[in-house]
């Protein structure tokens, strides 16, 4: 059974509790919440695409959409076409409450790191990404492409992404799923891009519609938009 404990944060009338998450990090902690604190926005690596085995398909990566690269403007044209043929739904941080109440899975597709250090309240890490594993000649030119940037520890798509999925969500033809990245993502025609604004919570919410989850949504602004707003979150101690 998990400890809940119960925080008051912000006005007398405001309670937030803070739970244990299905996915446990190495060191057992408590979780708590905080206020959290605005956040300066860093740019992420460009987004990915997927196929329904992830990172099985076509492409250095195994995530070409069709015959298109998956950071491409064709392979987005054809990932939000595919999104808004499957009603992709693209949330506002106020109606997630209610779609807590319908029974959703909330996600985090975050690293592990970023989620020790604070998400969503009841939020569940999956990591779309994971630091990368192997030596293959893509890897090696991944890790060099990173180490230009001054990053010393680049990423990879996670294998096992749709995998944990399906183990959390038994029912994906039923079950309510949202997920976020840090910038959350939309589908609205924006100044420099017809199709919407690529990121990693759209390509995720890609995969995951191809691979038979019916009713996926994807948050507005993400994480950084969450805490800009003095929403509380969780962290570990």
């Amino acid at each position: 059974m998990a400890l809940v404990h119960k925080i008051r944060v912000g006005a007398p009338t405001q309670w937030a509790s803070a739970r244990g998450v299905c996915r446990a990090p190495a060191v057992s902690r408590m979780p708590v919440v905080v206020r959290a604190q605005q956040q300066q926005q860093q740019q992420e690596p460009a987004a990915t695409s997927a196929t329904t085995e992830l990172g099985k398909g076509e492409g250095p990566t195994g995530l070409n959409v069709g015959r298109f690269r998956p950071t491409s403007p064709g392979g987005w044209a054809e990932m939000a076409t595919a999104l808004r043929q499957a009603n992709l739904k693209v949330l506002a941080p106020q109606e997630l409450p209610w779609v807590k109440e319908k029974g959703a899975v909330i996600v985090d597709i975050r690293p592990e790191e970023s989620y020790m250090e604070g998400h969503l309240p009841d939020a569940v890490n999956v990591p779309f990404y994971q630091p990368i594993q192997g030596w293959t000649p893509w890897q090696v030119a991944r890790r060099v492409g990173y180490a230009m940037f001054g990053i010393s520890q680049g990423t990879e798509v996670n294998p096992k992404f749709l995998t944990e999925l399906f183990e959390l969500v038994p029912e994906p033809a039923t079950t309510p799923v949202v997920i976020y990245c840090n910038f959350g993502g939309s589908l609205e025609p924006t100044k420099n891009d017809k199709n919407g604004q690529q990121t990693r919570s759209m390509v995720a919410a890609y995969a995951l519609i191809a691979s038979g989850f019916k009713n996926v949504a994807v948050l507005k602004g993400g994480y950084f938009d969450w805490t800009a707003q003095g929403r509380d979150i969780e962290t570990f101690e």
